[in-house]
């Protein structure tokens, strides 16, 4: 299978972790094909002193070799915390064209939210302890829910003030 000379010289300067620029820098050292493949040189200068590529139509013949580039030295490892789906940012579309001002306000909001979720979950599980413990003094969830609303020391008689069910009269003023 023939391969074509710019696929053949790209597949070896990747090989080579090269540019083509660094690659024909080291052709005025050789002066023939033979010498710059031997040296392990892509390019050589010829008679004319023109720059040319050390490849003989037997290589082209032979099938490439699939490279992988050089590894580039790690950075370091980064961590990501992920929200939930409900308070990501987006990142594609009209919405990421949004300034660096905008977003950030979007991300209090977020933690804003993010905070008064937290809070309310944590009150719904002190309700829920108390409940376990005083389960047996009412009728049901939401009659006990009032109590712990009102505080300690109040019943459900008390809640309504010291009424005994009547309407109040009202007195009639004179004209």
């Amino acid at each position: 299978m023939a391969v074509t000379l710019r696929k053949y010289l790209n597949s070896k300067l990747k090989e080579k972790g090269l540019t083509v620029k660094e690659a024909k820098k080291n052709a005025g050292k050789y002066k023939s094909i033979a010498a710059a493949k031997k040296a392990g040189s892509l390019y050589y200068t010829n008679k004319d002193g023109k720059v040319m590529a050390a490849v003989y139509a037997e290589d082209l013949k032979k099938p490439l070799k699939d490279v992988k580039p050089k590894a580039r030295p790690d950075s370091g490892t980064i961590t990501v915390t992920v929200l939930a789906p409900a308070f990501t940012i987006p990142t594609k579309g009209a919405q990421a064209k949004r300034s660096i001002g905008e977003r950030e306000d979007t991300s209090k909001k977020v933690a804003k939210v993010k905070k008064i979720a937290e809070k309310s979950l944590a009150k719904t599980t002190k309700f829920d302890e108390w409940y376990k413990k005083n389960k047996s003094k009412y009728k049901n969830r939401a009659r006990a829910m009032e109590a712990y609303k009102m505080g300690p020391g109040k019943t459900e008689h008390t809640r309504y003030g010291k009424s005994k069910g009547g309407i109040a009269k009202r007195k009639k003023v004179k004209k």
